[in-house]
């Protein structure tokens, strides 16, 4: 028999349980089985409560139901090799995980908690098999992860060239907005703020003055893409020089005019800068590919059946 301790995993949060399909419940509705793992099954309902949360066009339906089966099949058999190797869980650290469930997504008020649980139409008994069965799962995956690998340097340089794109940074503009309603009338006279604005260009007035005079949102200066702007704004923003302004634009039903405050051109990051990010990516990939050898292995002992 081995032992986890459960002070020793990442906190298994309310989410994480209900992630968990009806595999892991109290008990079995009677229901189409499509797949048995050893003693573990799972159902049609089961497959629909992976599938359900999901967005996706109607000819990847299929796609999705294969990668949430076969997410099932792995969580299956991850629980079947617990139960195979006669694991447990230390009782009196369940009981601490499951405290802190409640104070994370309940504030400590078990009232609350259970006027949950009623509402789920689930037991108590029920949840801590659940959250008993999340944390399994996820230590057993944890099992086969290594906070490092041996990554060497050539490693990093093919990473780099092969996703170049990835560190480029597009041409950005910082961007002081001065912004007013299409509605707008000036506090005194009854005029439209389009109107003054016009008119105060007209008799020469300074573009700066006359945004500030109109602007009613302050919005903060900030860094922007092109992507990150409407298509009106930046096509009107990104041609303009530093300091300079634009000329009124309406959108939304607002009027906006735009100050260039600083430019910077596109760029690729060196290497030396996103090196730390590329051994993570790296580390992530190299752990997966651990993961997925281990469930090969798993699958060689375990029965399944489709």
């Amino acid at each position: 028999m081995f032992l986890f301790k459960l002070s020793k995993l990442i906190g298994i949060s309310m989410s994480a349980v209900m992630l968990v399909p009806l595999l892991f419940g109290e008990s079995k509705v009677l229901d189409k089985i499509v797949a048995r793992v050893g003693n573990e099954i799972i159902t049609q309902q089961d497959l629909e409560s992976q599938i359900y949360p999901l967005s996706y066009q109607p000819q990847d339906k299929e796609k999705i139901r294969n990668l949430c089966l076969n997410h099932l099949i792995e969580q299956a058999l991850l629980l079947q090799d617990f139960n195979d190797r006669k694991g447990n869980v230390i009782t009196s650290q369940l009981d601490n995980q499951m405290s802190a469930v409640v104070q994370d997504n309940f504030q400590g008020d078990y009232r609350a908690f259970m006027s949950y649980l009623r509402d789920k139409e689930q037991s108590f008994v029920g949840f801590r098999n659940d959250l008993k069965r999340s944390i399994i799962i996820h230590a057993m995956r944890q099992q086969t992860l290594k906070s490092s690998f041996n990554i060497s340097p050539q490693a990093v340089i093919d990473y780099y060239r092969t996703h170049l794109s990835d560190f480029t940074q597009p041409a950005s503009v910082l961007l002081e907005q001065k912004c007013f309603k299409a509605d707008s009338l000036l506090a005194e006279g009854g005029m439209k703020k389009i109107d003054s604005y016009n008119k105060g260009l007209q008799a020469g007035k300074n573009v700066a003055a006359l945004a500030d005079e109109l602007d009613e949102f302050n919005l903060s200066n900030a860094w922007y893409t092109a992507s990150e702007l409407a298509s009106c704004l930046a096509e009107e923003a990104f041609p303009l020089p530093v300091d300079g302004y634009s000329k009124i634009i309406e959108y939304n039903h607002l009027y906006f005019i735009l100050h260039i405050l600083d430019k910077r051109e596109a760029y690729v990051r060196p290497l030396a800068e996103v090196q730390p990010m590329i051994e993570e990516c790296l580390l992530k990939e190299m752990n997966e590919q651990a993961f997925q050898q281990w469930i090969q292995v798993l699958k060689s002992k375990i029965p399944i059946e489709m």
